[in-house]
């Protein structure tokens, strides 16, 4: 017998009915109660808490870490809410899972923005650790791991249940509808087409930063299509493939410049331009006296 049967209301309401019902309807209601207390014992802590109970005493590692959720220093009961009723304690979240995160960071898309899946369904500890990470935004992978969780081909018929990161369980319904992609073998190339960088070279966009999933898309929301990021261009919002193809082209003109030899640097001059009748100037040749003299 559990502990959670063994405390005794529920282990007295319990065997008043098994003395009286059918051992096939008997069975039936013990399966519901083990199902039923198992829910219970999940939020039950196990050990009696008291209010000024120091939680980090135990879960020192939710506490410590390179990134580390600023609730932590606020307090675990910024999050959690703790009761404790005739010696037992239980521990729950202060808001709904989907609704928690909320309550500090503000839902501010709009009703027209494209928005993230998961974001939008309140599941940000799908990508998040709620308290303590070893990359930047409590994050559970590093760069386009992140987003290549999901997204990456090659995973086959999933399973009823998809364990992500190792440490999260999502059904399978919920990876369903998304886009899967087929990457090169090293992930650097090969999306939105097949020879676009997604890796590994300097992005046009985000001065000192590589390129990436995040170079093109937004995780949360968007008023772009598909999370596409918008680019402030000459004080304009521009789209983010038109930003970018502009800035290689203006980075390609800038080196064929810098190519160019100097002014009387003795090197052979560019070709001469081509004027708007199609030809390029010829240079007047020089007349001497003799050919510049008329005829007596």
């Amino acid at each position: 017998m559990t502990p959670w049967l063994a405390r005794g209301g529920q282990c007295r309401a319990y065997n008043g009915v098994e003395a009286g019902v059918p051992k096939l309807l008997s069975t039936v209601l013990m399966v519901l109660v083990l199902a039923l207390g198992g829910a219970a014992r999940a939020a039950e802590h196990p050990v009696e808490l008291t209010k000024d109970a120091d939680c980090a005493s135990c879960h020192e590692d939710k506490t410590k870490g390179k990134y580390v959720h600023s609730a932590i220093a606020m307090g675990c009961t910024t999050c959690h809410e703790v009761k404790t009723e005739k010696g037992a304690s239980t521990v729950n979240l202060v808001s709904p899972k989907n609704q928690l995160c909320f309550t500090c960071h503000a839902k501010e898309a709009k009703q027209e923005d494209t928005k993230h899946g998961p974001w939008d369904k309140g599941l940000c500890v799908l990508c998040h650790d709620p308290h303590t990470s070893a990359f930047p935004k409590q994050l559970r992978a590093q760069g386009n791991a992140l987003c290549l969780e999901c997204h990456a081909a090659g995973r086959g018929e999933l399973p009823e249940t998809v364990k992500l990161f190792n440490s999260q369980e999502v059904p399978r319904a919920d990876l369903a509808g998304i886009r899967r992609l087929r990457l090169t073998p090293d992930s650097d190339r090969g999306h939105p087409f097949d020879n676009h960088p997604i890796a590994k070279l300097d992005d046009p966009t985000r001065p000192g930063e590589k390129m990436s999933c995040l170079s093109c898309h937004v995780p949360h929301f968007s008023p772009e299509d598909k999370l596409g990021r918008a680019v402030i261009v000459d004080k304009q919002l521009t789209n983010v493939c038109d930003a970018c193809h502009a800035a290689v082209e203006a980075a390609a003109r800038a080196a064929e410049e810098k190519q160019k030899p100097a002014v009387g640097s003795g090197q052979q001059a560019a070709p001469p331009a081509e004027q708007p009748g199609g030809k390029p100037d010829k240079p007047q040749a020089e007349k001497s006296p003799k050919q510049g003299a008329e005829k007596q």
